[in-house]
């Protein structure tokens, strides 16, 4: 992946993209009957009056409500009518947004008939069933039952909840699971802690779809897989530690009648809101540390739950025991019990000093609020119900960040509600930052010189390595070696993603069988892994353990065993040779280590004409300088003329196989920018290696390949992505031109992929990879570069 040379830059012709407006109305065109039902619910709620009065208070929902009222009443007909219209006008936004999201997935992919039976389908599946089991329930003592028995209900979220249900089924693997998971522990949490007639019809419906799933989306139904491992172990306690803190908001911000638990008696809560939904983000964050394997986060949940099960232990004793109790209380003790037995899983440390740089940010921001507030509370004393004296409005500081707004002074005016409300706004904020960053943070690796020298001892006696293999042995690149032995990786611990660059070392074998190992050290760790710039047949090799793969760039090869310069299509090639000669300009190869001062004087002239004429700064990861190319193993070949003035350079680093060296990979390639240069310089020096490891025996010499740069059609949205970042680049790299000005040599074009275990973690991958090449870049810089290509 060398660095543009100083060609002319043609700009292509560029494909008309699709505006807006177009893309618009193609997704308009693959779901007619999905916007059609919309438009449809929302006219009715226009006609009827539901779009700005709720359906109980106008009396729509005696009219067109379903439910057990209306069943016996003989009006079966209200299970459709009813869906035109929503309980109230804020939940239209809600349940038409869900629906467009689910059928419109369903129906541009597998067309009307499929998506309408599914939504109708699942939502008159959802209507009787629970209808049913309160019709069987009505002569118990279950008050929820009977409660809930003689209510009615309208809207179209039925639908909705059915369409996304069934959508699962066409996701990928791990969003398949995603959305699974959310939708079942959101039915479950708001049949348990909220309990109105839709929580009930919404489980159904979602169950229902999941169970028409597979036939809507035309795919064979799976059996379930059971498999227990150290991120089984994790995920469990994550999701026991997101269902309390979903518990909590749900508690807070919709108790409905309190939940099948405690049905027509919700809890309610101590803490403000502020407080509580304060408190649920930090057991949010909590749960992703977990899911990661935080070892300060498992001793912290350990800790905090194992009071909670002593507490709840002692309340048995005493009998202050409800259905509610149970529920958490068996929550707890499940957490405990599997945080216990799975201590060995949670491992991941954070990077040095990291935890007591945190400590020591939240005591200094909880002194802070306290003293600032208290001084505060001080200035505004008339503002509240008396007089505070300095131990109150200490007091009052305390509990407010507590999230305790009953305890301490009451505030009477604007100034001094306003006040109270943010030191809790303030206290969880620096809380929650805090807490991510400690949890975020993971330990940089050790750089063992064994592990690199093992990599290097099978890049070269092995089969299997890339064009840009050599780049894997640049500082900055860190190397893992399996247990065994026989296989090696080179990556860059960006943030905490672990970029490979490359092939690993070993072979495409050796690599694809230890690949799991290396997949659980980074694990292990804390870190994301990706494959950058990886070849096809290793590709082929990891899809089978679940790595997806797009293209990010295209190796350019020329094979010299055949290469010969005639005919019209090599004329400029040609051209540029003889102009070397007429001109007295010659290649020389040189050891840049070994060079006198004078040529590296030179050499160092040119890279720092690149590096000022660009606005960002030069790029790294596998752009490489001269530092790499002082490496023993590179040759630099140089363009000098009769005067011993260097008109062009060129490195070039060996690909080995079996321990001998089969082709060469060029990584800088630039040309002197003053006038008076030699023009075609870099073609000739090209040109004359080609011809000059062609007659050393070579097989191969690569031209590389620019970042983000290749010929291929653009079809997933993260290409489109990684396109529009590469054209927004194209001013200060000059990918596009070093593409065109590589095809004068006719290579052949090999594609490099990126791969990648969950579409999820594209973006930090992404931004990962930015990084590795532009590590001395500042946001503003790139603010800069995006919104003013070229400048």
């Amino acid at each position: 992946m060398g660095n543009a040379p100083a060609t002319p830059s043609v700009a292509d012709d560029e494909a008309s993209e699709p505006s807006l407006v177009a893309r618009i109305w193609a997704l308009v065109r693959s779901a007619p009957g999905t916007l059609a039902l919309s438009a449809l619910i929302l006219v009715g709620g226009i006609v009827s009056g539901a779009l700005w009065t709720p359906a109980e208070d106008s009396g729509l929902l005696d009219t067109w409500g379903w439910g057990l009222p209306a069943f016996e009443e003989g009006r079966w007909w209200t299970i459709l009518g009813g869906v035109l219209i929503s309980p109230t006008p804020w939940m239209y936004p809600l349940i038409i947004g869900l629906f467009v999201v689910g059928a419109g997935f369903l129906e541009s992919r597998y067309g009307f008939l499929r998506m309408a039976a599914v939504t109708v389908g699942c939502h008159i599946v959802a209507v009787l069933t629970v209808a049913g089991i309160l019709w069987s329930l009505q002569g118990t003592s279950l008050e929820w039952a009977q409660e809930l028995g003689d209510v009615l209900d309208v809207g179209a979220s039925n639908m909705a909840f059915g369409a996304i249900g069934a959508m699962t089924a066409a996701l990928p693997l791990l969003w398949r699971r995603r959305v699974r998971l959310i939708g079942i522990l959101y039915s479950i949490a708001m049949i348990l802690w909220a309990g109105e007639i839709w929580d009930l019809t919404h489980a159904v419906a979602f169950a229902a779809g999941l169970a028409v799933g597979p036939w809507a989306v035309r795919r064979a139904y799976e059996r379930p897989q059971l498999h227990w491992g150290g991120q089984e172990t994790r995920d469990v306690a994550a999701i026991i530690l997101a269902f309390s803190a979903l518990q909590s908001l749900l508690a807070r911000v919709w108790p409905g009648e309190g939940g099948l638990l405690s049905f027509g008696h919700p809890e309610v809560s101590d803490y403000t809101m502020l407080g509580e939904v304060g408190w649920a983000i930090i057991q949010l964050l909590l749960a992703f540390a977990i899911h990661r394997g935080s070892r300060f986060a498992w001793w912290f949940v350990v800790v905090g739950t194992g009071f909670v099960v002593l507490a709840g232990s002692a309340a048995i004793l005493v009998g202050e025991t409800s259905a509610s109790f149970w529920v958490d209380y068996g929550l707890e003790v499940a957490l405990f019990v599997v945080l216990l037995v799975g201590r060995k899983h949670f491992a991941v440390r954070g990077a040095k000093g990291a935890r007591a740089r945190i400590w020591r940010r939240i005591g200094i921001a909880a002194a802070a609020v306290m003293v600032g507030t208290t001084a505060a509370i001080m200035a505004l004393g008339s503002s509240f119900d008396h007089q505070p004296t300095w131990s109150e409005a200490l007091a009052t500081s305390f509990s407010r960040i507590l999230g305790d707004s009953d305890d301490g002074l009451q505030p009477e005016t604007t100034a001094a509600r306003v006040l109270l409300s943010v030191i809790g706004l303030l206290w969880y904020a620096i809380i929650a930052v805090s807490i991510a960053g400690l949890l975020l943070t993971s330990r940089r690796p050790e750089n063992v010189a064994e592990a690199r020298d093992r990599f290097i001892e099978l890049q070269v006696e092995r089969t299997g390595m890339s064009s840009i293999g050599y780049m894997a042995r640049w500082p900055g690149i860190t190397h893992w070696v399996s247990e065994d032995g026989e296989a090696a990786w080179g990556f860059k611990l960006v943030g905490n993603t672990a970029v490979v660059l490359g092939d690993p070392a070993g072979g495409t074998d050796a690599v694809a069988a230890h690949a799991t190992e290396f997949a659980e050290h980074c694990r292990a760790r804390g870190w994301r892994e990706a494959y950058f710039a990886v070849s096809p047949g290793l590709r082929e090799a990891l899809a089978q353990q679940g790595l997806k793969a797009i293209q990010v760039a295209e190796d350019t090869v020329i094979h010299l065993p055949d290469l010969e310069f005639k005919g019209k299509a090599w004329q400029d090639v040609r051209s540029s040779l003889n102009r070397a000669n007429r001109e007295g300009v010659t290649m020389r190869a040189v050891q840049l280590a070994q060079a006198p001062r004078g040529l590296k004087d030179q050499l160092e002239a040119i890279e720092a004409q690149w590096a000022g004429d660009k606005s960002l700064p030069e790029m790294e990861f596998t752009l490489g300088g001269l530092d790499e190319a002082a490496d023993p193993n590179v040759v630099m070949h140089i363009a000098v003329d009769e005067d011993g003035t260097v008109h062009g350079m060129t490195s070039w680093m060996p690909v080995y196989r079996d321990g001998d060296v089969v082709g060469w990979t060029i990584d800088i390639m630039k040309r002197r920018l003053d006038d008076g240069v030699m023009g075609g310089v870099m073609e000739f020096l090209i040109a004359q290696t080609a011809l000059d490891f062609k007659e050393a025996g070579y097989e191969f010499i690569s031209l590389s390949c620019a970042p983000l740069s290749y010929s291929g059609e653009v079809e997933s949205s993260v290409e489109r992505l990684l396109d529009i970042l590469a054209d927004r680049m194209e001013p200060y790299y000059g990918f596009t031109s070093l593409e065109r000005f590589k095809a004068k040599f006719k290579p052949e074009h090999v594609p490099m992929y990126l791969l990648y275990r969950d579409e999820a973690r594209l973006p930090a991958i992404t931004v990962a990879i930015l990084r590795a090449y532009l590590p001395d870049a500042t946001a503003t810089d790139l603010i800069r570069a995006a919104a003013h290509p070229g400048d």
